[in-house]
């Protein structure tokens, strides 16, 4: 297997997906070439050249840039070994003058809209953007007309997804097992299909369905997607990875300190298709992942000169971003998960990207914040995506595989902490409705990633199995609380009953902590103190 790890061709395009650049850069091809030796310290004839401003490499990561101050090369260019160029002075254009600049590709002024940054962009991309200047936007024009007529694939197509319900009708399809995890319709009692299924086979307790195999995401579909779709997900770097010693860092600080808050990723099946370069795991998934990992991670690449990993985190996290836009998996458990972890980017006013303090972002949480690109947002739209499977409902003894089960319910209780945590955070309603599931409570069990004929290679450690069943626990108490004290009703019927009801139940919580994670100062350990400290 290749150092760069098994998923050197993940496009359909066999483009080489791992480029040599430091994570959280912005894919920039001059600044990504090997900085000349004598331009290294150390060498005999180094001497730094002061700048008046950033370098290209510090401008374009949107990182402090202390060229100006110690001279060529900067601090991030010589911890990264690349050469450290300072942009040319930007010259307006006058009129009748050859265009130079962009013969020789160098930066030029333009004009257009705010938030663009003109020095970022080579002249080719600020000549285009020249044409879109702002009172150009929004204009009535004749070549705005959405195109009325479609291709004869795509009308084929659409004659078998319009066909698509009429299958839930047939009685094979109704009691049919699952046999993808991920690829499961919810049909609820008060659904009009389900009514429909009901009279005419009486299958009055399915609720699940397995979906028709013409529902397919990008994936599987990658040569039906269109050009600007394609060029959208390389532009964002969507099928690029970090070198392959980093990933599997960024992987095992993910399963460290990440996956016991929440376990929703079978780490033995993740890790056999990780090895795997014919079978590689879910590019979403895995971007997610990253994400997530560097935000505890300490590896000097991903840091930025003040010591934040925050760049790092936004490249992956718009890397699994573009993915999800763009529906490029269809396997709704992976898009759960990943949508679970993409919550651990937090984006603040104006961009700016924020990091809480501990897992549960129950501190320095920016309230004024864009409120589709937290946490907040994320969990939501995972619930919705895990409801619309029927995440939230039991399953069938016949429908689903005991490993999926178990996952299933790790998921679902998983999404159930966060809601719940989120709601306590921020100060805003819950989103699940515990009286809408009927799932059972998850326990120890629920933590063997066990499959048929295949045992789990990565056992579960007893304290963190202990830290979730506890921490679900505490987070139904949070429910009460927050029903019971902070709810639009509880203020107007208020009940020192319900107050006392809820201190009941938070001492029992206490009282019953196992000891190994019933945190006491004379034996301190990190998941007891995280776990207390929610208390």
């Amino acid at each position: 297997m290749s150092e760069q790890g098994p998923w050197a061709d993940m496009a359909s395009e066999n483009a080489t997906p791992v480029q040599q650049s430091p994570p959280g850069s912005m894919a920039n091809s001059s600044s990504a070439a090997n900085a000349p030796n004598d331009q290294m310290p150390g060498h005999p004839s180094f001497r730094r050249q002061r700048a008046s401003r950033a370098c290209e490499t510090c401008h374009a990561r949107k990182v402090r840039c202390d060229a100006a101050s110690l001279g060529v090369p900067c601090t991030n260019c010589v911890a990264f070994s690349i050469e450290c160029k300072i942009p040319t002075p930007k010259r307006k254009k006058t009129a009748g003058k050859k265009d130079t600049d962009s013969e020789q590709g160098s930066y030029v002024e333009t004009e257009r809209s705010p938030g663009i940054r003109s020095d970022v962009f080579p002249s080719r991309e600020a000549a285009i953007l020249r044409e879109f200047a702002p009172e150009k936007f929004g204009i009535n024009t004749a070549s705005g007309m959405p195109q009325t007529e479609a291709s004869e694939a795509y009308a084929a197509q659409q004659q078998v997804n319009n066909g698509t319900y009429v299958q839930y009708m047939k009685p094979k399809f109704a009691r049919a097992p699952i046999k993808e995890a991920g690829r499961v319709a919810y049909l609820g009692e008060s659904s009009n299909l389900s009514l429909l299924v009901q009279d005419r086979h009486g299958t009055t307790d399915v609720v699940h369905y397995p979906l028709p195999e013409n529902i397919r995401g990008a994936r599987a579909r990658i040569n039906e997607l269109d050009h600007v779709e394609i060029e959208i997900l390389h532009q964002r770097g969507a099928f690029l990875l970090p070198p392959r010693p980093l990933c599997d860092e960024l992987v095992d600080a993910y399963f460290q300190w990440i996956a016991p808050v929440v376990p929703v990723i079978n780490r033995t099946k993740f890790m056999r298709r990780y090895r795997d370069s014919k079978n590689p795991p879910s590019l979403l998934l895995l971007q997610a992942i990253l994400l997530a990992g560097s935000r505890v991670c300490n590896n000097p690449q991903l840091m930025d000169a003040n010591g934040s990993t925050t760049p790092a985190a936004m490249t992956f996290y718009k890397r699994a971003k573009a993915l999800y836009d763009a529906n490029y998996e269809d396997d709704r458990v992976t898009i759960v998960q990943a949508l679970i972890l993409m919550g651990w980017y937090w984006e603040g006013p104006e961009g700016k990207a924020h990091e809480t303090s501990d897992f549960f972002t129950n501190a320095r949480v920016d309230l004024g914040a864009d409120v589709t690109k937290n946490v907040f947002y994320w969990s939501r739209v995972a619930v919705i995506v895990a409801q619309g499977s029927g995440m939230h409902r039991r399953q069938d003894p016949n429908t689903l595989e005991p490993s999926h089960k178990r996952l299933w319910k790790r998921i679902w209780w998983t999404l159930f902490t966060r809601d719940r945590s989120v709601a306590v955070a921020l100060g805003r309603p819950c989103c699940i409705n515990i009286e809408d599931s009927d799932v059972e409570m998850i326990s120890s069990d629920d933590f063997l990633d066990d499959e048929p004929d295949r045992p789990a290679e990565y056992q579960p450690d007893p304290i963190h199995v202990q830290f979730f069943l506890n921490y679900v626990k505490l987070c139904e108490i949070m429910g009460l609380v927050l029903a019971q004290q902070y709810s639009v009703a509880s203020k107007r019927r208020p009940n020192a009953i319900d107050l006392t009801h809820s201190d009941m139940a938070l001492a029992d919580w206490l009282q019953n902590c196992p000891p190994e994670v019933n945190w006491k100062p004379q034996r301190h350990h990190f998941w007891s103190a995280l776990l207390h400290s929610n208390y």
